[in-house]
């Protein structure tokens, strides 16, 4: 059985995007949620080189919804260790 629903609670810890996705929801996505559970700032990318956004504890984008963005893999990097929820459906 497939299933279309993706949940991930994970630190990063990497300083630049790393090699491979920290993220890989194998389909993609109808919408995505980001909670950064940290007290410092995440970059997330959805190629692995841009920065596409962060998530920043300080403001009001410490959590997104995507609620009709088709994406199947994420990076983040962070300048400490900071830890991030992820949330996909298809």
């Amino acid at each position: 059985m497939s299933t279309f629903n993706y949940f991930k609670s994970f630190t990063i810890s990497d300083t630049s995007f790393p090699t491979t996705p920290q993220v890989n929801f194998e389909f993609n996505s109808s919408g995505f949620y980001l909670l950064n559970r940290g007290s410092g700032v995440v970059y997330y990318s959805f190629d692995g080189e841009t920065v596409h956004g962060d998530l920043n504890p300080s403001d009001s984008s410490i959590q997104i919804m995507f609620s009709a963005r088709q994406e199947d893999k994420i990076w983040f990097k962070a300048a400490g260790s900071e830890v991030v929820r992820v949330e996909a459906w298809k």
